[in-house]
Formats: C-alpha cells, structure tokens, sequence
C-alpha cells in the first residue's frame, strides 16, 4: 500500500474518531439541555399535576391511566407546558391536555380501545393501589412534586408485573420512583436524571 493512501487512511480514520466524539458530546449536552428547560418548565408551572387532573376529569370518563407532564408541546400557551392526561372506560381512551400556566383545556380526543389496552383497563381497575394513592405514596418518598405516572402491566420487574413509574420534581432535578400497584411499595428508585 502507498505512504499516500496510508496517511489518506489515517487522515479519514481521525476525522471520523473526531465526528463521533464531537457527536456524543453533543448528544449528551442536549440530553443535560433538555432536562433543564424541563426542570425549569416545571418550576414555572403554576399549576400542579393534581389540579390538571380535577380539571381533566370533567372533560372525560373512566379512571386515570397516565398523566405527564410535557415542557414542549406545541399545544402550550407560552413556556410553562403542559399536562397530558389519558383516562379510560374499558372501551373509550380520553386524551385531554390542560395548560400548566392556566388550567384551560387546551385539547380534548377520544377514542376507542384494542384488545391490549382493555386488559389493561381491567387490571388496572382491579389493582388495589390506585393511581392517585400511588402518587401520594411518591411524593411522600421522595419529598417531590409530581410530574407524570403511568400505570405498567408488564413484566419488566419479575417480583412487580403491575406496578406506576412515577416522575417527579425535586430541587434541580427529575426523579424516578416505582409504586407496586398491589402492595403499594417503592422499588427500582432513580434519584437522579
């Protein structure tokens, strides 16, 4: 092989090396980046995860599935975000969004249920922490302010195959919490994010 096509080799070797280092850092910071502006969207909320949800009941039937809250949604009214909500029947799913700045509903949709998502429906009904309790069991741990849960019927966890990720808001930071759905205990905490 030529000295010339050996150094073109090296040459196309650093650049690339130097490409995907600068790449993942960037990825990182913009990971960092956006929990900030989520932290700091959060912070600016002037209402709770809870208010969004009284307010989101009135729009909907069924029991609370998930709630989350979402710093960019091109639904929001200026920079605070917003809550989105989804409650079901066991044969209609409701997603409704709530402002995080004023509590008005900003979108309301339906529609109906498949197969996976009536199982769910059924399982969840019949778990003997509800999605509210389980909140509270979160904030109590962890000391924060709710952001978002979901209820999981799934086998992530062998000893928890129902279970509510919660996230929450404490200080600076987004905080992971899961709540057993049939004993309502803690477990797999993330304190850091």
């Amino acid at each position: 092989m030529s000295k010339v096509l050996q150094r073109f080799q090296l040459a196309t070797l650093a650049t690339g090396l130097t490409l995907a280092l600068t790449t993942g850092v960037i990825t990182i910071t913009a990971n960092a980046s956006s929990d900030s502006e989520e932290v700091r969207a959060a912070q600016a909320a002037k209402i709770g995860l809870k208010q969004a949800i009284t307010i989101a009941s009135k729009k909907a039937s069924g029991i609370l599935v998930s709630a989350d809250f979402d710093d960019d949604d091109s639904d929001a009214v200026g920079n605070g975000g917003v809550y989105e909500l989804e409650f079901s029947t066991g044969s209609v799913n409701y997603e409704i969004k709530v402002d995080a700045n004023t509590g008005k509903v900003l979108k309301t949709d339906s529609e109906h249920l498949d197969g996976d998502d009536i199982n769910d429906y059924q399982v969840q009904k019949k778990a003997k922490t509800t999605i509210m309790t389980a909140m509270n069991i979160a904030e109590k741990q962890t000391a924060g302010q709710i952001l978002g849960i979901e209820f999981k019927n799934n086998r992530d966890y062998a000893d928890h195959p129902l279970y509510y990720k919660a996230d929450l808001l404490k200080g600076n930071k987004i905080i992971s919490i899961n709540v057993d759905a049939k004993t309502g205990k803690t477990f797999a905490n993330k304190f850091t994010r």
